[in-house]
């Protein structure tokens, strides 16, 4: 199993990026962090409040 205590201090300095380009969507972000070359649309251009919902629905 990998160590969860890996995960806080990704989403910080995911948070402190996203909070200097605050007009990009989540899903922009990732893609934009990855460096895709092929824009995938279903992420792209996802809402961050449907991208919270879809968040949502995996936790029921």
């Amino acid at each position: 199993m990998r160590d969860p205590q890996r995960i806080k201090p990704f989403l910080v300095r995911i948070e402190q990026l996203w909070l200097k380009n605050p007009d990009y969507r989540f899903g922009q972000l990732i893609i934009w962090l990855a460096k895709i070359e092929e824009l995938n649309p279903k992420l792209f251009y996802l809402e961050d409040k449907e991208f919270l919902e879809k968040i949502n629905e995996l936790e029921k």
